[in-house]
């Protein structure tokens, strides 16, 4: 069963911040566990890692961080090593879903309960965790998708034409399912538009400037609209547009995450939305998933962290700033 989890930003936190200081005594308080995540080199990442230190220290929580540059091998590895120490509790932000199946079954063997944030691999596999907690990557892209439809209608352009993709790193869960929610959706909703191409930005902003400009050289004025599957990948495709010499307030721009960047090309007028995933949350719900798992609650599977859709209309609502140290 999954369970959606509908406040938003600040109110989410503010009230399951409220809720640990009532647990702060409860069983999680001294428990060992180990927090293997991706490294602050992702600005998201960096702040999700703050926030779940700062959050875990609020409730009593042994929490160790281990991070990795985004290599499975390596997190590998340290998925033995934790299992070496006899944590409580594994916490895990898988790099590859898919390749970190045998060491997630190494942890099962070991008898350790295990937890995964941010990234939600096959849920065929769902027997190797007791739960998952983070975004819906498929309901994101889908929502995405209704977004960029919405944002030609607003410009008075007709539902067709060509549309590209900028995505995440190709094989990662995320990406596969914010794909295929996008896909379905826009050939459900607007079949008249057609996806022209897709390269990965690999969620860097460089890298999409690159693929965008490989884009829009071979397609050119075919484009009606552009999907980035994350805010600071949309940020390359403006520059790419720019360095083209196209006006992307004549295109639908649609990104994701309401970072930092994506609020201001909102606020801007250079991107029409954006889907919310927030470090805040993700972090939060997590540490409310330890909490769950030492207190004996009853734990669904999924436990999905909000994605309203954005625009200029209620950007300041939803989208709350990154806390900065």
């Amino acid at each position: 069963m999954n369970i959606i989890r509908s406040t938003f930003g600040a109110l989410l936190a503010g009230s399951l911040l409220a809720s640990a200081s009532v647990a702060a005594e409860g069983a999680q308080a001294g428990k060992k566990v180990i927090f293997l995540g991706a490294d602050d080199i992702c600005e998201y990442c960096a702040v999700y890692n703050d926030q779940i230190r700062k959050l875990a220290a609020e409730k009593g929580i042994d929490l160790e961080v281990v991070t990795n540059k985004f290599d499975p091998a390596q997190q590998a590895t340290q998925v033995d090593q934790a299992i070496a120490k006899r944590p409580d509790a594994i916490l895990l932000w898988t790099i590859d879903g898919t390749a970190l199946f045998p060491a997630m079954r190494k942890v099962q063997r070991a008898d350790i309960p295990l937890l995964l944030t941010d990234v939600q691999p096959d849920k065929a596999r769902e027997d190797l965790w007791v739960q998952y907690t983070g975004g819906n990557y498929e309901e994101q892209g889908s929502k995405s998708a209704q977004l960029l439809i919405n944002a030609l209608e607003a410009k008075g352009k007709p539902l067709e034409g060509g549309v590209i993709m900028i995505t995440g790193i190709v094989g990662q869960a995320q990406t596969i399912s914010m794909t295929k929610g996008f896909t379905e959706t826009l050939a459900d909703l607007a079949p008249n538009l057609e996806i022209l191409g897709a390269q990965p930005g690999n969620w860097d902003t460089g890298t999409s400037t690159q693929a965008a400009a490989g884009l829009f050289t071979k397609y050119g004025d075919e484009i009606v609209g552009v999907y980035a599957a994350e805010d600071i990948m949309m940020q390359g495709v403006l520059i790419a547009a720019e360095r083209a010499g196209l006006d992307p307030t004549e295109m639908a721009m649609v990104g994701g995450g309401c970072e930092p960047v994506g609020i201001k090309n909102i606020k801007a007028g250079l991107q029409y939305g954006t889907v919310l995933q927030s470090p805040v949350d993700e972090a939060t719900y997590a540490v409310q998933s330890i909490v769950d798992l030492f207190n004996g609650a009853e734990m669904s599977k999924s436990v999905y962290v909000p994605h309203p859709m954005v625009t200029a209309e209620n950007v300041d609502e939803v989208c709350q700033p990154w806390p900065t140290n």
